[in-house]
């Protein structure tokens, strides 16, 4: 008789093991884990222990992720809740040194605005072509993580730029008419070289650049 019939005739004699239960009792497999000649009971019991371990692992992945998107909520709502406050660009400047200070523990961060301001103590630049200062950086049109440039880098944090390691750059943009221009930007710098790791995804960065686009274009003329 072949393994299969033998398989097939189980299914469908269900009652089998019950009518002889002396052959389930004499019944042996190899233990999952260590290989060591275990009774049916046995292996049934190790099975339904590495089962339960497995589904503990991944019910607990699912709360690490409910945690890490509340988290996300509540820092875009009080992202949204400072931003409705600003009239100018220096009080979005001063948003975004809270929420790098309070939401983020970032050691250090640069923002840059793409417009000739006046009145106005937030840094700005005027894009060129082959740019020699944030050619690289005021390229992105979608979030980055990874490193910079050196010159770009000591342009955008001075005597710190030694000490970081990896970087965020977080595109400030206007998208009205399907067309996209370039407002700022805003670098994240971080002494660990796997807080930015370029490897990692970008999707919260990406919904944090949109919401500071949508409060900058507010303020700006």
């Amino acid at each position: 008789m072949k393994e299969e019939e033998v398989a097939q005739y189980l299914l469908e004699n269900p009652e089998f093991f019950v009518q002889h239960s002396d052959v389930l009792e004499k019944l042996t497999l190899p233990h999952p884990i260590n290989g060591k000649v275990i009774s049916l009971l046995e292996y049934q019991v190790e099975t339904l222990r590495r089962s339960a371990a497995s589904y503990q692992g991944q019910f607990e992945k699912l709360i690490d992720v409910a945690r890490e998107n509340e988290s996300t909520m509540q820092k875009s709502r009080r992202l949204i809740l400072a931003g409705l406050t600003c009239e100018t660009v220096d009080d979005f400047s001063v948003v975004i040194s809270d929420m790098v200070r309070d939401d983020f523990a970032i050691a250090h961060h640069t923002l840059v605005l793409f417009e000739d301001l006046t009145d106005s103590s937030v840094r700005s630049h005027q894009i060129i072509d082959d740019d020699p200062l944030l050619s690289h950086t005021a390229g992105f049109t979608d979030c980055f993580c990874g490193v910079l440039p050196d010159n770009e880098m000591q342009y955008l944090f001075s005597d710190a730029a030694g000490a970081i390691r990896s970087v965020a750059v977080l595109p400030l943009l206007s998208r009205a008419g399907g067309v996209v221009n370039k407002r700022g930007v805003l670098v994240l710098g971080a002494k660990d070289a796997s807080a930015f790791d370029k490897d990692k995804g970008v999707l919260f960065l990406q919904h944090l650049a949109d919401l500071l686009s949508a409060i900058l274009l507010r303020l700006l003329p």
